[in-house]
């Protein structure tokens, strides 16, 4: 899963792609220069130091971890605990798995004795059943992660992986310094940002970041319209 700069007339409305005086100095865009006092690139330490961001993060997937913008809602405190106890649960779960399968290593031979066979049916039975368990908590961990990842869409947030901003999303009603927002056309989106490069079938529009090549504005469409855009950095993994 990207980043964008430039201007926004003063009278034309979210999405409406025109205009190109600069925007008002307390509003806040979202564009290639970043979002606020956020930067593409900037590391965890800096942007919490920016005071941009909640102190404490809401919720956590692997090495990424969700941060909510200062002065927005936060999850609740015991929430927040049960679900680093089960992320907790899951990895340990998932290192068992993984041992296991290593442990079990290649079947016996032809010529193998019936203890030999009885030994790997053991262990074989066992690895099964830790990767059954383990399956069955990255399911849970999976809707757990598109709940977080579906606030983060409603509300804007960062998501940081590791010490890495690996997205910026934006609050209702933010737009780019070109006025482009959710509800914009496509043929507003290209109009505004030319350099746009088409992915997905046209289901995503990527704007190049100067001087970052990891990095980009993203804009999502759905039905001919923005539904979200995000600063992207595809090289911040999670796993």
């Amino acid at each position: 899963m990207a980043v964008a700069l430039t201007a926004v007339g003063c009278s034309a409305g979210p999405g409406s792609g025109s205009g190109d005086q600069q925007p008002a100095p307390d509003k806040k865009v979202l564009d290639v220069s970043g979002f606020g006092k956020l930067k593409p690139g900037m590391s965890k330490q800096d942007a919490l130091a920016t005071g941009e961001l909640a102190a404490s993060a809401a919720g956590r997937t692997g090495k990424c971890e969700d941060y909510r913008y200062a002065g927005a809602p936060q999850p609740d405190a015991a929430q927040l605990a049960e679900e680093a106890e089960f992320e907790k649960k899951y990895e340990a779960a998932q290192k068992a798995a993984d041992d296991a399968e290593a442990a079990l290593g290649p079947a016996p031979g032809a010529n193998a004795g019936a203890a030999e066979f009885a030994a790997y049916a053991e262990k074989s039975a066992a690895s099964a059943e830790l990767s059954a368990k383990a399956t069955e908590l990255i399911s849970e961990s999976t809707k757990r992660m598109v709940a977080r990842a579906e606030a983060r869409e409603a509300g804007g947030g960062v998501l940081f992986a590791g010490d890495k901003i690996r997205m910026i999303l934006p609050p209702p009603g933010v737009t780019t310094t070109k006025d482009i927002a959710k509800g914009a056309t496509v043929e507003q989106l290209k109009a505004a940002y030319p350099n746009a490069v088409e992915k997905e079938s046209g289901k995503t529009f990527e704007v190049p970041v100067p001087d970052r090549t990891d990095v980009v504005l993203s804009f999502h469409v759905a039905d001919g319209k923005v539904t979200t855009f995000m600063l992207f950095n595809a090289s911040a993994e999670c796993v």
